[in-house]
This record gives structure tokens, C-alpha cells and sequence, in this order.
């Protein structure tokens, strides 16, 4: 934090100005992180059609399934190490800021050799059409690497919000963004690489975001340092634990969208898989914007946590609900108003029956905004306050067991694309526990407990 905004630490500033110092690097942070893909399908649905952008997000679930245990890892931990922060134990945070780095690192290094060796079975698996394979690897051989440099670049962002400099991590995934919409511009756009130029595009971006928030370790103001620890398996299984329901959420969305995808692909094929992806990329955005409030919270109401102020963490769990609330109307207002404008951002022209279909589905899922937003929350402050199994069913119920037990039910039961309803619904129900949950799990009673 510099000399100038001295006042706006988690344990002690002005509540409303320093949960806007927090939600607003981390929000921006969020979405330069979604621009990655979101751009990739800007350029690849306009400049390379409805099969380029089917092929490019039927890989989505296996992507999803290494982020999700990056974020595991990192979000566990992070939030572990904001309560070492706030009680001034800042080797201990070192500590396991280092070991988690390292074994995220290891577990991609050895998974990108794998997938690589058997991708046609994956590609078989994700649901993929043999006829768009050889998009697929295109895309996937050189987003592989990708993913290191990416999941790298994401440990260190949580630790290092966590050590109060949300805005470097803020600018660090910005100028990520922006390179990399101006090389999907002239990779694709220019020079006509294809699919191969979307992934290029991605990873120079990410290189350069991972050496900018490198920078964090030179500043002398930092209190993390990165060095090979020793490593204390019963501690890395609690970050694990305490993070699950972050796993989840990034898991499921994967394996929901396979879900949806084998189900759509019966229905309408390609088409069908282009038109959800838009469906896709929109709810994607919302969930980026929803968890820059949600990651700023991890650092705010664990650092209260840790100092017990009970009075500070139900002040943002207020302000955080209403922010939920407000964004959740300007979403769901926006996409009435403008849902044309928006299908037509993803796909060219010329897919008509793409575009009619992702509207089609639009029209069912959006309830889905007035719900998500609130889930994640609660979600959130359970980790914060180290309920990490009740955070943990939400997450199962919200993100995997609901949604795809409502799919499977309704596929059957109504005709067209009324298995969509699954969506808003699952959403909807796994409210109703989390508001359960959080009731039982209140600040005031916690701190009973504590005291006690």
C-alpha cells in the first residue's frame, strides 16, 4: 500500500473506501482474466466461424478442470495466508505462498505431456465431432503451455491481493488483456492464423502478465517471499480442503458444459454447441464480475477474521450484498434490452440458425443472474471464516449436482430445448440452502463460538 492511502487496510480503514479499493483492482483483474477466452471467441466466431468456435470451446471442461484445482490451491491458501497477514505472522504466509507455487507448477507440468499424448481420446470424451479434431489440436498443442504460464500468473495474483497490493495483480492482468485482444486483432484478424492465432496470441499475453506481476518480488515492499520450502503435506491438504468449494465451482462448470454439450449435440450438432457457447461466454462474464467481489472479499473478511473484528466482516458482507444485488439487475436489464447486439458480438452474420438458437436459449437461463451472485457470496464468506465443508456443498449443489440431475430429468421430460430451465433452477434451489447456511453460520455466532 503507498504512503497515500494509509487508511484503507482490511482491518482498520473506512469500510466503504476500502472495499472499493479491493473490488475494484479485483474486479478489473477478473475480467482481464475472462478476456482471454472471451476475446478468442470475438475473433474466432467472426473471422473463423461457427465450427472453429465449437472446436475452441469444447476444450473449455479439460481447461477447466486444471484451473479449478489451481484456484483450490490458491484461494485456500490465500485466504489462510490473509490470516497469517492479519496476525503479523508473515513467514508462515512465505511459507505457504512457496509451496503451493510449486505444486500447482508440478501438476500442470505433468499433466500438459499426458494430454497431449492422448488427445484424440480426450477430444472423444469432451464430446467433439471426429470432423472438427484437427481445430481442436490447432488450438490445443500451443494453449497447453498456456495454461503453465497462466496458472502460475493465477497463484501469484491470490497471494500477492492477499498481501494487500490488489492493484498490481489489477495492472499485471490488464496489460495481459490488452495485448492480447491487439494480437488476436492481428493474428487473426490480419494475418489470418486461424485458431492457431487465437492460442499464440494468448500465450505471448500471459508471458508478459506473469514477468509484470514478477516485478511484485523487487519492489521491497513485499512481505511474501517465493523460495523452495518445505513442503508440509497436512498443510497443503487444508488449503486443498478449505478451497474445495473453489475447485468446485471452476470443476463443475466444466463438466456441466460437457453435459450440455453431449445433450445439445444430439439435438442440434454444431450449430447447436456455437450457440451455447455464446450462452457460455455470458454467463462466464457475469461470474468474472461477480468474483471480483468475491475474491476482494476472501482478503477482506479473512484479514477481519484473523483480527476478530466481527463488526468490520458483517460491514462488507453488507455492502458486498448490495453491490450483488445492483449488478444483478443492470445484468439482467442489459441483456433484454441489447440481447441481439450482444449474440451478434459472437457469431457472423451469416449463422443464422446459431444466433437463433443462442437467443432461444437466452430467453430460458437468464434468472440465473438474480441468483449466482448471491451464491458465490455466501460461498466466499464460509471459506473466509474457514467453514470450508458447508462452502463446499453449496458449490456441489450450485455448480454440479443440481444443474446436471435437472438436466439428465428434463431432457427427458420436455421436448425442444427445455432442458435449459436446469440452469436457473439448480441456481435457484441451491439459494435457498446457502441462505440456510449462512444463518447458522452468521458473524455473531462465530464469534460466540470463538469465544467460547
Amino acid at each position: 500500500m503507498s504512503k497515500n492511502t494509509p487508511n484503507t487496510s482490511p482491518e482498520s480503514g473506512p469500510i466503504i473506501a476500502t472495499f472499493f479499493r479491493f473490488v475494484i483492482p479485483s474486479t478489473l483483474s477478473l475480467l482481464a482474466i475472462s478476456t482471454a477466452s472471451i476475446v478468442d471467441g470475438f475473433f474466432i466466431g467472426n473471422y473463423l466461424g461457427a465450427d472453429a468456435l465449437a472446436a475452441v470451446n469444447l476444450l473449455m471442461p479439460y481447461f477447466a478442470l486444471l484451473f479449478g484445482i489451481a484456484l483450490m490451491f490458491a484461494v485456500g491458501g490465500s485466504v489462510k495466508a490473509s490470516i497469517h497477514i492479519g496476525e503479523k505472522q508473515y513467514a508462515l504466509a512465505s511459507s505457504l505462498f512457496s509451496q503451493i507455487f510449486f505444486v500447482v507448477l508440478a501438476m500442470v507440468i505433468l499433466a500438459i505431456p499426458l494430454s497431449l499424448i492422448f488427445s484424440n481420446y480426450l477430444f472423444a470424451a469432451l464430446g467433439a465431432d471426429s470432423s472438427i479434431y484437427p481445430l481442436m489440436q490447432s488450438y490445443f498443442e500451443i494453449f497447453c503451455f498456456v495454461t503453465i504460464v497462466q496458472l502460475a500468473c493465477l497463484v501469484m495474483y491470490y497471494f500477492i491481493r492477499a498481501d494487500n497490493r490488489p492493484e498490481l495483480g489489477m495492472r499485471a492482468l490488464m496489460l495481459g488483456a490488452l495485448i492480447n485482444i491487439a494480437l488476436d486483432a492481428l493474428f487473426i484478424g490480419k494475418l489470418g492464423w486461424g485458431v492457431e492465432g487465437a492460442a499464440w496470441a494468448t500465450l505471448i499475453a500471459q508471458v508478459i502478465q506473469l514477468l509484470y506481476i514478477s516485478s511484485y518480488f523487487f519492489s521491497g515492499r513485499n512481505n511474501l517471499k517465493l523460495y523452495w520450502p518445505a513442503f508440509n503435506f497436512k498443510e497443503l491438504g487444508y488449503s486443498a480442503f478449505n478451497g474445495f468449494s473453489e475447485f468446485i465451482n471452476e470443476f463443475s462448470i466444466g463438466l456441466v458444459i460437457l453435459v450440455f454439450h453431449w445433450v445439445i449435440s444430439r439435438q442440434s450438432g454444431v450449430e447447436g454447441i456455437a450457440a451455447f457457447s455464446v450462452v457460455n461466454y455470458l454467463i462466464y462474464i457475469s461470474l468474472m464480475v461477480y468474483y471480483g467481489i468475491i475474491d476482494a472479499m476472501h482478503v477482506l473478511l479473512g484479514q477481519n477474521f484473523g483480527a476478530q473484528r466481527i463488526d468490520r466482516v458483517k460491514a462488507f458482507m453488507r455492502i458486498a450484498a448490495v453491490s450483488i444485488a445492483t449488478l444483478s439487475i443492470v445484468l439482467v436489464a442489459m441483456l433484454h434490452l441489447f440481447e441481439s447486439t450482444i449474440v451478434g458480438l459472437f457469431l457472423e452474420d451469416d449463422a443464422k440458425q446459431a444466433q437463433q438458437l443462442a437467443q432461444n436459449f437466452l430467453h430460458i437461463v437468464w434468472p440465473i443472474f438474480l441468483f449466482n451472485g448471491f451464491n458465490v457470496l455466501i460461498c466466499a464468506y464460509l471459506t473466509s471464516a474457514e467453514q470450508a465443508l458447508h462452502s463446499s456443498i453449496i458449490a456441489m449443489l450450485r455448480s454440479l449436482i443440481l444443474p446436471i440431475s435437472f438436466v439428465l430429468l428434463l431432457s427427458f421430460l420436455l421436448p425442444g430445448i427445455g432442458f435449459l430451465y436446469a440452469v436457473p433452477v439448480a441456481e435457484a434451489f441451491a439459494f435457498l440452502f446457502a441462505v440456510i447456511f449462512f444463518i447458522n453460520y452468521r458473524p455473531a455466532l462465530l464469534l460466540k463460538k470463538s469465544i467460547g
